[in-house]
């Protein structure tokens, strides 16, 4: 049997090592800048941002990084089950709460992007990678309040209910 020599075409090879350069390229580029993968660990704001709202408000502020003594892990343990958190996309997790009248929850954004959260009437400005402490309460009871983060509307729901005392 005879092998035959099969001509390739120069073009055939210049498409072939542009597509090494580029593959190349975008390796080195990224060699070295694994910390963008990694997720920054909290640090509190250091400016408050005061909530705006209309009259007749059903959530109130109560405190945020910049006022709070607390550090961010202590904040989690304590607000464990009462925090929702807003990832990169503005998604609420979780997205469908149900609290007492009078809980106050923690706003946690796990973006690098600063967020307007609004939760009802009220908005709240949190910082990247920032959290705020609001407490929820309302005359009209029950109550539901949708959650919005920037451009995404309804991410998610808080019903507020009544807070009954049992002796």
């Amino acid at each position: 049997m005879q092998v035959t020599k099969v001509k390739i075409n120069k073009y055939v090879w210049i498409g072939i090592a542009a597509v090494v350069v580029l593959v190349l390229y975008f390796t080195l580029k990224n060699t070295g800048n694994d910390s963008a993968m990694e997720s920054p660990s909290p640090s509190p704001s250091a400016t408050a941002t005061p909530a705006k709202s209309s009259s007749g408000s059903s959530v109130k502020k109560s405190g945020d990084a910049a006022t709070s003594p607390k550090t961010y892990t202590e904040l989690l343990t304590e607000y464990e089950g009462r925090r929702i958190q807003f990832d990169i996309n503005c998604q609420a997790v979780p997205n469908n709460l149900t609290f007492k009248n009078g809980t106050s929850i923690m706003l946690d954004n796990r973006s690098g992007d600063a967020r307007t959260i609004f939760i009802g009437p009220s908005q709240y400005a949190l910082p990247g990678y920032g959290y705020k402490i609001i407490t929820l309460s309302s005359s009209e009871i029950p109550k539901d309040l949708l959650i919005s983060c920037e451009g995404a509307v309804n991410v998610g729901r808080i019903f507020l209910q009544a807070k009954i005392l049992q002796q």
